[in-house]
């Protein structure tokens, strides 16, 4: 007699394992028609991270529908931006996923060869690794970001006066903004690197017990360990891509004047791919360094150059161009399109 609720979980965890390893007898019983049991078998043993993500979903559903006749534009241009980025998010971890192993591997892989290697060992689970992570921190993230950018936009604008230099404003604005951004998600972002890479080492259960485990391992700050060169990587990335993006806006514009609301979507495309583009292969090297001391907390900087050699600026590079050229078409656009909804535009003057 088992009176513990905790045992009972156990004894059908290891009879649904056996269930699965046992050999198909029933040539009538396909593959297709156990995906039923298994999905139900699934949401038992999550249920509490089931329910916990359905009503977190359902809030932030209806706090963006609340937002969008909300008075302040700031306010409205942060939650467009929130949805734009954890719906890309979303939609590209898949290659995220595989950018990150790209560059921990001691091969230099093409992107090909580690999508066939991840899928060999895990199956189509081993892409989703790290997704809750990045779900709840770019919700929140997304928000922050935009919100403070197109606040510091205007307020340079204004304090530079109509002579500045307006790629230059952008780079500063989205510098400063991506900082404090950066603050908040970092941890989000090392916990969902480490699920994706190397949790048989770190054995996170979910997003709460990883912050328990590494505040009770040594402080609040242990959630900061490599921050610094992921800090230094994304701020300049994004930098980068945003500055790539508004400039060629701002240009598109100069030369179309009133009809540029008819090359819209062309200026849009080819801004955002540029952006994404150049960014990510100018800092290619930096997130190579960051991914590597985001797995490997305890090794320096100057081993990983070192041992890397050139092959820092080449490491992961196919995989992180092809990522971050789509995911900023598709971001972009969202935004262009989010920000209709909304009555925003990301690059106004």
């Amino acid at each position: 007699m088992v009176g513990n609720k905790y045992e009972i979980n156990i004894i059908l965890l290891q009879r649904y394992s056996l269930q699965l390893t046992r050999p198909q007898t029933s040539p009538s019983m396909s593959s297709w028609q156990q995906y039923p049991k298994k999905a139900l078998t699934f949401a038992y043993f999550h249920r509490r991270r089931i329910m916990v993500a359905s009503g977190f979903l359902a809030t932030y559903t209806y706090l963006c529908k609340k937002a969008v006749y909300h008075p302040n534009e700031i306010l409205r241009m942060g939650v467009a931006g929130s949805v734009a980025h954890v719906t890309v998010e979303a939609m590209f971890h898949f290659v995220d996923t595989v950018n990150v192993q790209s560059k921990l591997g001691e091969q230099n892989l093409s992107a090909m060869q580690m999508v066939k290697k991840i899928y060999k060992a895990d199956g189509i689970y081993g892409f989703s690794r790290g997704f809750s992570a990045m779900f709840y921190g770019s919700v929140i993230c997304g928000f922050i970001y935009f919100a403070g950018y197109k606040f510091l936009k205007t307020y340079f604008q204004d304090y530079f006066g109509a002579n500045s230099n307006p790629a230059l404003v952008f780079f500063v604005a989205s510098f400063i903004a991506e900082f404090f951004t950066l603050l908040v998600y970092y941890p989000y972002d090392l916990i969902k690197c480490r699920l994706q890479s190397k949790n048989y080492h770190f054995k996170y259960r979910n997003i709460p017990h990883a912050f328990r485990k590494e505040i009770s391992q040594g402080s609040i700050f242990s959630l900061y360990r490599g921050s610094l060169p992921f800090l230094v990587t994304h701020c300049l990335f994004v930098s980068f891509q945003f500055t790539i993006y508004e400039y060629v806006i701002k240009l598109y514009k100069s030369m179309y004047g009133d009809e540029y609301a008819t090359k819209e979507i062309q200026a849009n495309m080819m801004a955002s791919f540029l952006g994404g583009a150049i960014g990510s292969a100018v800092t290619n090297g930096l997130d190579v360094l960051t991914i590597n001391k985001q797995a490997n907390p305890d090794i320096k900087i100057m081993s990983i150059a070192q041992k890397e050699g050139l092959g820092l600026f080449t490491k992961g590079l196919s995989a992180r161009v092809y990522y971050n050229s789509m995911q900023s078409i598709v971001f972009f656009n969202l935004v262009m399109f989010i920000g209709k909804i909304y009555n925003v535009e990301l690059s106004d003057e």
